[in-house]
């Protein structure tokens, strides 16, 4: 028949009664859950608390989430254990030494009879206490080749819970991380349609217990939902620079977890910490250290004003530097000359900043002289950064699963690549230290980060959490299930309803075929021919009963042959002696 008629009249044209293909689903898309400064649509002004919200980039997270948490750090006299400070800092490894006043408290700084003495100080986190870590978590995913992904913010990082960018940040307290607003972000995440895993970055600050019910929750809906996975950091992953405190690490997981972890197929655990280069030394100013403590101030002030007497002694610029120094950490409780003044304590401006500039300009501008002036200030802005750049390792991965399911598919095993914006890992790992984490007699495999020559920094493990299980037991032979059985759901909801006959298992069986031939010829399949990489059956009598077509029930039999890794290759070598 065609479709051009001589004849007047109408004219029907039937096609085919039942057309169906199969396309992939999306195979990487993680739903990030954590403290953001705030979550507000920037246009209406809506709340985004607690809603899975899909964001693109970077640039489109801090329109909607706002920047990072600002962390200010105490100086601590290592020694001492001091009930002001918090409790005692005495098996603390010093940060730095410095000279000091043997009695601080009965001693001007700028009295030239004081007594000095070097004391071992420490630095301790101010504001917040817990680092809330989503932001950089953010930028490590997006640095690693990170895409399309969902944002749930469970709350404000302040503890009245400022809603919108225009509070004034001086104003707000810090709040603290919570396992109740961790769990309901993940509550939440389960409704965010297309999401293939789950990523909670600040759970591992949290308490053993409190880490537990973070995770299992994470566990039961990956494994209940069954189409996503659970990246986990290892519990308290942040100070293990050790092998000891990361073993310590891997039996608070099993802790944390046991005595039968669902869902433990669709959960990875990476570690150690990552050491990164993220924060630089733009992003840290004199106001990290000045905190809202007159003593913290007062203590600063006279440290590094000692500090300049040391180095700059006889030299003409040594009273700008003290004046520097009185402006940076004044020694009154009114602490406004750390946020936004421009003049020194006595109502002057300061030499060679000038009028015009704006409060970071300024604070920029005094910082420099600062670092320029003073080798100890140095010092101390490195060990800062430093501290601040240890993060957890599962938004790097996440962002390592994205490339590599773009540049491969879900097949591949995500490992092998370095990742960037990392250093190194926080604790060096090697060969025969590795086996008690990748095959371990409980099963909770951990898939370690190493630094490898010519690699760099790497995921140096492929097992889920399931390590005792022969079929689930690699990530990618888990996600690739997924992604079949996620692919062909979603194309088979379309003929639900079509009649339960042999036209409709004809073509359900050629659409599966079909598709899983396409996946062979991408290398998801192995073998040597599609018949020894995949069947599928439907039908009365292969797959169904008269019962089950009475009863509207369609069964299609899919088995797949899944590419699996060479985790151990032995080389064997044989040697021909002389004579």
């Amino acid at each position: 028949m065609t479709p051009h008629r001589s004849t007047p009249g109408a004219s029907v044209f039937e096609g085919g009664a039942f057309s169906l293909s199969i396309a992939g689903v999306d195979t990487a898309i993680p739903v990030f859950i954590g403290y953001t400064q705030y979550a507000g649509d920037p246009v209406t002004g809506a709340p985004l608390y607690h809603v899975p919200f899909k964001i693109v980039s970077m640039t489109d997270y801090e329109r909607h989430f706002g920047g990072a948490a600002q962390q200010t750090f105490e100086v601590l006299v290592a020694r001492a254990a001091s009930p002001a400070s918090g409790g005692t800092l005495a098996s603390h490894e010093p940060d730095f030494v410095a000279a000091y006043m043997s009695d601080p408290g009965s001693t001007a700084a700028g009295d030239p009879e004081a007594t000095l003495s070097y004391q071992r100080f420490a630095l301790a986190r101010v504001r917040p206490q817990q680092p809330f870590a989503l932001h950089g978590q953010m930028r490590l995913f997006f640095a690693n080749g990170g895409g399309p992904c969902f944002v749930v913010s469970v709350g404000s990082y302040w503890a009245d819970r400022r809603p919108t960018a225009a509070a004034d940040s001086r104003a707000w307290r810090p709040g603290a991380i919570m396992a109740a607003d961790l769990i309901d972000g993940v509550v939440a995440a389960g409704k965010a349609a297309g999401a293939t895993m789950t990523v909670v970055p600040e759970a591992c600050q949290l308490a053993l217990d409190d880490y537990g019910s973070v995770i299992r929750t994470m566990m039961r809906q990956a494994g209940t939902l069954g189409d996503r996975i659970a990246i986990l950091d290892l519990p308290r992953c942040l100070s293990a620079d050790t092998i000891d405190r990361l073993e310590q690490c891997q039996s608070d997981l099993w802790a944390a977890t046991s005595p039968a972890p669902a869902g433990a197929s669709h959960a990875v655990a990476y570690g150690p910490a990552l050491r990164t280069s993220l924060v630089t030394a733009d992003d840290v100013a004199f106001v990290r250290l000045a905190a809202e403590e007159p003593a913290n101030n007062a203590r600063m002030n006279t440290i590094l004003t000692l500090h300049a007497r040391e180095v700059l002694a006889g030299k003409p610029q040594l009273a700008g530097i003290q004046a520097a120094i009185a402006v940076a950490f004044p020694l009154t409780s009114d602490n406004a000359g750390v946020n936004d003044a421009r003049h020194s304590g006595d109502g002057r401006p300061y030499p060679g900043l000038a009028v015009h500039q704006t409060p970071a300009q300024w604070r920029a501008g005094l910082d420099n002289v600062l670092l320029n002036a003073l080798p100890l200030y140095r010092e101390l802005k490195q060990v800062i950064i430093d501290r601040m750049n240890v993060m957890a390792p599962s938004g790097a991965m996440a962002g390592c699963w994205v490339e590599t399911d773009r540049s491969y598919g879900t097949w591949r095993a995500p490992t092998g690549a370095a990742l960037a914006s990392v250093t190194a890992p926080l604790c060096e790992v090697n060969d025969v230290r590795q086996s008690q984490f990748a095959m371990p007699q409980n099963g909770q495999s951990i898939d370690i980060i190493r630094t490898l020559p010519g690699l760099g920094p790497v995921a140096w493990g492929v097992r889920t959490l399931d390590g005792n299980s022969r079929e689930t037991r690699y990530i990618h032979v888990r996600r690739t299930l997924i992604f079949i059985e996620q692919s062909i759901e979603a194309a088979l909801h379309h003929v639900s309803l079509a009649a339960n006959d042999a036209a409709a298992w004809a073509a359900v069986t050629h659409a599966v075929s079909s598709f899983l031939q396409a996946l062979w010829h991408q290398g998801g399949l192995i073998g040597a021919e599609p018949s020894e990489a995949f069947t599928v059956s439907c039908g009365l009598g292969a797959t169904m009963t008269g019962e089950d077509v009475l009863n509207g029930t369609m069964i299609v039999a899919i088995s797949v042959c899944l590419v699996r890794p060479d985790d151990f290759i032995a080389l064997t070598v044989t040697r021909q002696m002389a004579g």
